[in-house]
């Protein structure tokens, strides 16, 4: 009997020690650690019961919501409430989605200044005296690594050119006497044939031009088949520009050559001559201004978007203060989330654009009867997130708080300093593929539940949400965000430490998918049909 009683006793503990509200107008809050049924919890003088258990990472109501009314989080709406209770857990049974569709509206707000933006370009002047080591090119761009490229046109092309990269790459005797060539990388992907002419391929050769112009590579041989719809002939018609990035750019076709195995000697003749003109290139100390920061996350949990992702952005912020750039991308993770952007676009235009590419990317998703909240995954609803809206509000929070300044294509290059939204997938490799190919010279990476892929050409710095998911997994993950959960520190104090190893990773350190040589390479294939 006393047993009964003592489990039923109920529990008095501190807000601020067992959940997260993240902003002022919201009527809902994180639990940081599993809530006991019964527990009362202390909110501003207000005594919030907790009338049943529930588990870390999910979400209760601080008061009561009536049937109709905005449940919200991060100071937006993500659901309509169908009668929730005050200590009630959140979930899909007791919220509908609430979307804001009134494009005209949130047009006509695009561009207006406010306060907030302009104190936080003050509050982050400072930033502008930062420095980083890296390769200046001749086009005034930066890179942080400086690899050599070996670029197969169509998947038909891809193991003779994978064959060539690693053959050299893993010569030590290269690595010794070219110690400013980071390494020889292939960008081995499944495109460029078996398929239709006209947006698909002008998508794949897009990407390529781009990733081979991009400052972390310092010379390129492209390989092709011979016959395929990427086929040398068509490949230097989209290619003619790249004559003007002034780096070794050579050509090498199978059937040509006679095949596999005369091609993989040539292959190999062909970079052995280069390399030493791609060795002269040797890191310089360099502005803040040169860095261009991708966002990216995956198997994103209900932290991600409290700890990892409000912690990327706001050390995007300060690179993008101190003169820098981002992009920001996930077009699927922005859907429910698009007018707490839309206020940020720098004018009409702009948000015009962010309209048109959305519509785009929706109108694809039905003429392939693909739902578009097939991005919102298990795992997803198991770590605590309610609905895609609120997935979306948590990961928009990579792009921190400063001026959207365009709207980008995929693969398209950014042309605009400060933040600029690329039009792409939530797929991890097929995004960082793109937003590589935009000009990011380095990714910050958030995961919730732990991810290990990085990048062909640039380093990707990993962030877990968690503690136990940056020690299960410390050697795939670089930095924990977790920590703004565990300890006494800032958001503020945590993005300096942040910055730190972003600028030690420009300068040469290894990020951990890098130690791992984790080089993915996957070009977006929307609206393929294989032929």
């Amino acid at each position: 009997m006393n047993r009964r009683k003592d489990s039923q006793k109920i529990q008095e503990i501190s807000f601020n020690n067992i959940a997260l509200r993240m902003s002022e107008h919201d009527n809902v809050a994180i639990a940081k650690n599993d809530i006991q049924k019964n527990t009362v919890i202390k909110i501003n003088g207000t005594m919030v019961k907790v009338g049943q258990a529930i588990t870390k990472g999910h979400r209760f109501s601080l008061m009561d919501v009536k049937k109709g009314e905005f449940v919200f989080q991060y100071g937006y709406a993500f659901g309509l409430s169908r009668g929730i209770k005050r200590g009630q857990v959140i979930d899909s049974c007791n919220t509908e989605i609430y979307k804001s569709n009134d494009s005209e509206a949130l047009i006509s707000i695009a561009g207006a200044a406010t306060y907030y933006l302009q104190n936080q370009r003050r509050r982050h002047y400072k930033q502008c005296g930062n420095t980083f080591w890296g390769y200046k090119r001749r086009d005034g761009r930066v890179g942080t690594r400086n690899y050599y490229l070996v670029v197969p046109t169509s998947l038909c092309a891809g193991d003779s050119a994978f064959k060539i990269a690693y053959a050299m790459d893993n010569s030590e005797t290269l690595r010794k006497k070219y110690k400013n060539v980071d390494g020889i990388v292939a960008a081995v992907h499944t495109e460029g044939c078996g398929c239709n002419d006209g947006e698909i391929i002008d998508r794949v050769m897009r990407t390529l031009k781009n990733t081979i112009d991009h400052p972390n590579v310092g010379g390129a041989l492209v390989v092709d088949l011979g016959c395929e719809k990427t086929n040398y002939k068509v490949v230097s018609e989209y290619f003619h520009e790249l004559s003007a990035c002034k780096k070794p750019i050579d050509y090498l076709s199978i059937q040509k050559a006679g095949g596999t195995r005369n091609t993989l000697e040539t292959g190999k003749n062909i970079i052995l001559a280069r390399l030493k003109e791609v060795n002269t290139t040797e890191r310089e100390e360099v502005s803040l201004k040169y860095l261009v920061a991708g966002t990216e996350c995956g198997a994103s949990d209900s932290f991600s978007g409290i700890t990892a992702n409000p912690l990327i952005g706001l050390t995007v912020d300060k690179i993008i203060y101190g003169g820098g750039s981002a992009i920001l991308s996930e077009t699927p993770e922005m859907i429910g989330a698009e007018s707490s952007l839309m206020k940020r676009m720098v004018s009409e235009h702009v948000a015009r654009k962010f309209i048109k590419g959305m519509n785009y990317y929706k109108t694809l998703a039905e003429r392939l009867n693909v739902a578009m909240d097939g991005n919102f995954v298990p795992g997803n609803k198991e770590g605590g997130l309610v609905n895609l809206t609120l997935k979306s509000l948590g990961a928009i929070l990579k792009g921190g708080s400063t001026e959207i300044v365009d709207f980008v294509d995929y693969a398209e290059r950014v042309k605009k300093q400060g933040l600029s939204i690329m039009n792409g997938p939530g797929n991890d490799l097929e995004s960082m593929t793109g937003i590589v190919a935009s000009g990011a010279n380095i990714i910050l990476f958030s995961t919730g539940m732990g991810t290990t892929e990085g990048n062909a050409i640039t380093p990707v710095i990993k962030l877990s949400s968690r503690t136990e998911i940056f020690q299960r997994m410390h050697e795939d993950i670089d930095f924990n965000a977790g920590v703004l959960l565990d300890n006494n520190i800032s958001l503020d104090q945590l993005s300096e430490q942040l910055l730190t190893l972003v600028i030690e990773v420009a300068s040469g350190k290894k990020s951990r998918s890098e130690i791992w040589e984790k080089r993915s390479f996957q070009i977006w294939t929307a609206g393929k049909l294989s032929l």
